[in-house]
């Protein structure tokens, strides 16, 4: 069996172990499942990539309208074009991510991986337990920063609402910290997220000796 990386956190890039041979033990079945998961989330992870790239354009252009003077503000219809682009196409980004890790996250059958992973021997069932317990952390993790980064993009909506040729600038503000506080909170749950993927990414191999599979 040959070692590869792998998959990492969320905004990076996701890498699978590869394996040379497959038997029908318990262990190997476990690892068949384990990366045929990976290599379904590395799929959403290239999406998540382009999302991430077009956020921090959408950032950019969102601060550089709000820090213009009223007169700008009220010119600035190619930014808010730009905006409304630019959202139109997280928004779609974001959809085709979270069905591509539905499906990988519907490829981990915790009642099968469960049952499997009580054959192996004890210091394998340990680590093996764990694994599945951060996955499902995982998954919840994920389906927080979902609703989070929608709540976000609800409130960009608001802020771009209201830039426009006749500006309130009190809504603006109002809006804007929304938008910031949505933001973080979206952050933090992504930060969850990374954290235990590394987790489970450090884990992963270990179970995999433990439970005898021969990784090079």
């Amino acid at each position: 069996m040959k070692k590869q990386t792998v998959f990492s956190s969320c905004m990076t890039c996701l890498s699978i172990l590869l394996l040379s041979a497959c038997s029908t033990d318990p262990a190997s079945s476990i690892y068949d499942q384990l990366e045929k998961q990976a290599q379904l989330e590395q799929k959403a992870e290239t999406i998540a990539e382009q999302r991430t790239r077009q956020d921090e354009v959408s950032v950019n252009t969102y601060q550089a309208v709000l820090e213009a003077g009223a007169d700008d503000i009220k010119r600035a219809q190619n930014e808010r074009d730009e905006l409304t682009a630019l959202n139109q196409k997280r928004v779609d980004l974001l959809k085709q991510e979270q069905k591509i890790r539905i499906r990988a996250f519907e490829e981990f059958d915790r009642q099968e991986l469960t049952d499997e992973i009580a054959t192996l021997p004890a210091d394998a069932k340990k680590d093996g337990t764990a694994l599945l317990d951060i996955f499902e952390q995982r998954k919840k993790a994920f389906n927080t920063f979902l609703t989070r980064y929608t709540a976000t993009m609800v409130s960009e909506k608001k802020v771009l609402s209201y830039l426009t040729e006749k500006p309130n600038f009190v809504k603006i503000d109002e809006a804007t910290a929304d938008l910031n506080r949505t933001s973080r909170q979206a952050t933090d749950a992504l930060m969850t997220f990374n954290q235990l993927t590394v987790r489970y990414n450090e884990l992963k191999p270990a179970f995999y000796e433990k439970a005898g599979l021969n990784i090079k």
